[in-house]
């Protein structure tokens, strides 16, 4: 594997824009994994995951990138101001996501690789703005794995959701629950999108080993979808929560509320 590089912008006393990774085979890459970190964090921070995926596809380049603006809380960097709400948040969040795919086009010219052999691995709100990038009218990406996201914006009727989608979210994420990619999972299921949801039991607003492990397997469906099939079923036996099973904690718990007295 090659030593981390740092990625400059083209202007002269800025900073990197992102931590790029060789393969673990050290051959040319015929892939691209691209990482978003969560909101306060790093490139250097998020890199382990970056290997982890790695792991899995050892021919594919990857590259970290650094979120656009300064954290708010004064560390590391945000994608976007994550004190805004609604409408502009949105805007926000769908313009991040434009700034992210210039970049990507740019590793992707530099590597010779093309967006059918692109993977967008997002977290938190990293995961939103990959969230947002899968709905580009030219995305750069075949897929995109969105851990602890939401959908910061509705999907108009009408819309084109082109990457096959996998959405990951821990059972008792606090921070963002994972109703919110539940949410995500039923707006793009009836845009017509391809699109896979996973709760991981007892998971947090984090990215562990259970987590890399069940989104590496989602990817590998896609990408080897006409090979041998890969069961998805070994992990979710013991490792993740079925949409009915939420669904029908959802019912239990409306029913609750509607038979207490007011």
């Amino acid at each position: 594997m090659t030593e981390p590089a740092q990625h400059d912008s083209a202007t002269p006393g800025t900073e990197a824009l992102w931590l790029e990774l060789g393969t673990h085979t050290g051959k040319t890459p015929t892939r691209l994994l691209v990482l978003l970190h969560g909101a306060g964090s790093t490139p250097e921070t998020f890199a382990p995951v970056a290997l982890a995926w790695q792991f899995k596809f050892p021919n594919a380049a990857a590259v970290v990138m650094q979120g656009i603006e300064p954290g708010s809380t004064g560390r590391g960097y945000d994608w976007f101001d994550p004190g805004k709400v609604g409408a502009e948040a949105g805007e926000l969040a769908a313009a991040s996501a434009a700034e992210v795919a210039r970049r990507v086009a740019t590793a992707q010219q530099t590597m010779n690789i093309d967006p059918a052999h692109t993977i967008i691995i997002g977290f938190s709100q990293g995961g939103t703005v990959a969230l947002e990038m899968a709905r580009l009218e030219s995305p750069c990406a075949a897929i995109v794995v969105a851990h602890a996201a939401r959908l910061q914006r509705p999907i108009a009727p009408g819309s084109v959701v082109q990457p096959a989608v996998h959405l990951l979210h821990g059972e008792f994420d606090t921070q963002l629950p994972a109703q919110f990619s539940v949410r995500a999972y039923r707006a793009l299921r009836d845009a017509g999108a391809r699109v896979t949801l996973d709760v991981i039991a007892d998971g947090v607003h984090s990215i562990g080993q259970d987590m890399i492990n069940v989104g590496t397997v989602r990817a590998m469906q896609t990408v080897f979808s006409h090979r041998k099939k890969i069961d998805i079923n070994q992990f979710q036996a013991s490792l993740t929560l079925s949409l009915d099973s939420i669904e029908q904690a959802e019912a239990e718990q409306a029913g609750g509320a509607a038979s207490k007295p007011h």
